[in-house]
């Protein structure tokens, strides 16, 4: 079994595969279909056969890297990083099945093995001391080994530490661990397992190494006794000799695949532990020494520190994408709140649903004939200051901006967060929309004075990420929708907002507002009663226009 794995919007992705050809493009008939105009319809292939696994680019316009180097087509191993456009895949081979944990015998005291807590190392380390000063001969006696463990340790974790530091996805790290510890232990083969971040009863093998690369691509089985005893009681495990230590199951497991050396250690850090390092050698007896325990102790903590560094970067990143994306069309505030949601909930944007909202639509009366009067550059400075404006005001009431269509506005008051209050809040928007712009047209000392229509309608619509494979955004769509369109199209006048009898009946009493009659709108059988809003109780704004006939047909 293969994995591609990479990043698509903030979740990561996995695409799993074990023979045959997997097309990787823009297309909505590839097997892994990428978004985006750096990508070419079908961009590349990757093809199992019986000499191994390779990418094919499928004369793509911009490419592919494997390791950051272009090429045409290469093999793919384990780990390989591949590059088409803006994203990057990771290649990885399955390693489910590869290592099982068998059961064997429980543990018993024996010479010949050791078990070994993890705080003996913390201690160690705690206690090592400095270098000694002139007058030494008046210390006392240390133990001069303890010494020069602790000093062998410490100078490996301090190069081990400036490579693990620097910022790198989980699985680069795993691998990275791996080759660390290869350096430092005279070990055969090995492999880590992490726990499955979903549960933590199961371990999942996520790197096996051998020290010939031509090393037995078989299964390894391990006892599941020593690796619930290595993470359950916090200890590392050395055997010099597993085929006569009765602690690994004679006879079983350890016997039946010739293992003689091993040692196991726990990947921990602090009260946690994530999964477990376990190194071997099949044919040397007493290949392990106590120092080469405490060694794979010492590292395995750094690779557990490393690990959760790399996962809550790998998250911060996340975050700070989807944050990106909702800060386009949410206030900051509703932004927040969705984040927050989406961590204790699971609340996402994502699939359609049903919602109550409120729809505004803003239109600029008499736009189109005024920009043909103007240099499409002063065009593009207006529009900019006045959108700008306009969107302060949505984000002020925790509106979410749908979209902008040309010089008109789409909002929506109730969707992705629920707002009891969402009529309410959209015509206090409509309003405070009109008086920001009237002080603006006050301010400005040059260019034509701005006049803006407003409709708003309140129902049932369905919200959610709607559009292509390629690209979708957050959107509403239903006749609630239309409705608050034709309003603002059809019966709206330059500088009033007006509203459907559903809006109306939602905010009684709370705002100053006529009716204007029923009226037929585009596309609808059935008249729609409008009204107008004044202002609030407060205001005093006169009727400036006498109510329109009803029955009246809009535009």
């Amino acid at each position: 079994m293969y994995r591609l794995i990479y990043q698509d919007g903030e979740a990561p992705r996995t695409y799993s595969f074990e023979s045959g050809e997997v097309v990787i493009g823009r297309s909505p008939d590839c097997q892994i279909v990428l978004g985006d105009n750096s990508i070419s319809r079908n961009h590349a292939k990757v093809v199992v056969d019986d000499g191994g696994v390779r990418i094919l680019d499928l004369k793509s316009k911009n490419g592919i890297k494997v390791n950051d180097v272009p090429v045409m087509e290469a093999p793919l191993r384990d780990g390989d990083h591949i590059h088409l456009g803006k994203f990057e895949l990771t290649f990885t081979r399955a390693l489910e099945g590869r290592v099982v944990l068998d059961e064997a015998k429980p543990l018993s005291e024996e010479a010949g093995t050791i078990i070994r807590p993890v705080g003996d190392l913390s201690r160690l380390l705690e206690e090592a001391p400095p270098p000694t000063p002139a007058d030494a001969r008046k210390a006392p006696p240390v133990d001069v080994q303890e010494i020069e463990k602790s000093n062998r340790i410490l100078k490996v974790l301090t190069k081990v530490a400036e490579t693990l530091i620097a910022v790198r996805p989980v699985e680069e790290v795993l691998h990275q661990v791996m080759d660390i510890v290869f350096e430092h232990v005279p070990a055969d083969r090995g492999f880590l397992m992490l726990h499955e971040e979903t549960s933590e009863a199961r371990l999942v093998p996520m790197v096996i190494k051998h020290r010939d690369p031509s090393g037995d691509e078989g299964r390894i089985t391990v006892s599941k006794t020593i690796a619930d005893r290595v993470m359950k009681d916090r200890v590392s495990i050395l055997t010099s000799d597993a085929m006569v230590d009765p602690r690994f199951g004679a006879g079983d497991s350890i016997r039946f695949h010739g293992i003689r050396s091993a040692m196991c250690a726990p990947l921990w850090n602090k009260d946690q532990v994530i999964g477990i390092i376990h190194v071997d050698s099949p044919m040397l007896a007493n290949c392990f020494t106590s120092n080469d325990l405490d060694l794979l102790t010492a590292l395995a903590n750094y690779a557990a520190v490393a690990v959760e560094r790399a996962r809550l970067n790998q998250k911060i990143v996340a975050e700070e994408k989807k944050r990106e994306r909702l800060g386009r069309f949410l206030s900051p505030q509703v932004a927040s709140r969705i984040l927050a949601a989406s961590d204790t909930q699971g609340a996402e944007l994502g699939a359609p649903e049903v919602r109550e909202v409120s729809v505004l639509f803003a239109d600029i009366s008499g736009f189109t004939g005024m920009s043909e009067k103007m240099s499409p550059a002063a065009v593009a400075r207006l529009l900019n200051d006045y959108l700008s404006r306009m969107t302060d005001v949505i984000f002020k009431y925790e509106g979410t901006l749908d979209k902008f269509i040309g010089d008109a506005i789409m909002a929506v008051f109730g969707a992705p967060l629920d707002m009891p209050d969402h009529a309410s809040r959209a015509i206090r928007t409509a309003l405070e929309m009109q008086e920001r712009l009237a002080e603006w047209n006050a301010e400005r000392k040059e260019g034509p004075s701005l006049q803006i229509r407003i409709g708003i309608n309140s129902g049932k619509a369905v919200a959610g990420e709607i559009g292509s494979v390629n690209k979708k955004e957050y959107t509403v769509l239903g006749d609630t929708v239309n409705i608050a369109s034709r309003l603002e199209s059809s019966v709206a006048r330059p500088g009033t907002v007006v509203i459907g009898a559903n809006t109306h009946s939602a905010v009684a009493g709370q705002f100053n507002c006529r009716p204007l009659g029923t009226f037929t709108l585009r596309g609808k059988e059935n008249e729609v009663l409008v009204f107008e809003v004044l202002g609030s109780p407060s205001s005093e704004r006169p009727d400036t226009a006498p109510p329109s006939p009803g029955g009246a047909e809009a535009r």
